[in-house]
C-alpha cells in the first residue's frame, strides 16, 4: 500500500523521504551527487538558511522511489496523484478489459471493508487501501483507453 499520509506537510515529507532511504540521508545524497551535510540542512524543518530547490525534490523522488513529497504537495493544494498510464495498445483486448473489471471490483470491495467495518470511523489503512485500490482502477481505464486508441482505424481521406 503506498505510504501517502493525508495532512503530510510537504517539508516533513521531504524529512521523512531523506531519512528514511534505505541506508540512510548518507546514501541517498550519494546516489543524488550531493554533499550529505548540505543534504542534511536542506531537509532540517529548522534550518532557515538552506531550502530545497524543486530539482532537488524532484531529484530526491527519483532516486529514493518515494513519492510523499508530492503527495504532500498535492494533498496541501486539495489535489491527488496518481501514476501516469503508459500506452499498453498491444496485448489482448478482452485481457485488458477484464482487469479493468477486476481492478474496479478491488476498489469496491476496499469501500465495502472501510464502510462494514468502521467502528470509530474509518481507519488509516482503510483509507490507503481504498486510496490504492482507486489509483489502480484509474490506471486500469488509462489502459483500457489506450488499447482502444490502438485500436482505431484510420480517418478516410477526403
Amino acid at each position: 500500500m503506498p505510504a501517502i499520509q493525508c495532512g503530510h506537510d510537504a517539508a516533513v515529507a521531504a524529512y521523512d523521504t531523506a531519512h528514511g532511504y534505505e541506508g540512510g540521508i548518507d546514501a541517498l545524497a550519494k546516489r543524488m551527487g550531493h554533499n550529505v551535510n548540505t543534504l542534511t540542512h536542506k531537509v532540517n524543518l529548522r534550518n532557515t538558511t538552506h531550502h530545497l530547490t524543486l530539482r532537488d525534490a524532484i531529484e530526491m523522488q527519483w532516486q529514493s522511489r518515494d513519492y510523499r513529497i508530492l503527495h504532500a504537495m498535492a494533498d496541501e493544494l486539495q489535489h491527488v496523484c496518481i501514476r501516469a498510464t503508459p500506452a499498453h495498445s498491444e496485448g489482448d483486448p478482452i485481457d485488458t478489459l477484464m482487469r479493468l473489471q477486476m481492478d474496479f471490483a478491488d476498489y469496491v470491495q476496499s469501500l465495502g471493508e472501510a464502510l462494514t467495518h468502521r467502528a470509530g470511523g474509518v481507519s488509516r489503512n482503510q483509507m490507503r487501501k481504498a486510496e490504492h485500490h482507486a489509483a489502480e482502477a484509474v490506471a486500469s481505464v488509462g489502459h483500457a483507453l489506450a488499447m482502444l486508441r490502438g485500436l482505431m482505424r484510420e480517418e478516410p481521406k477526403a
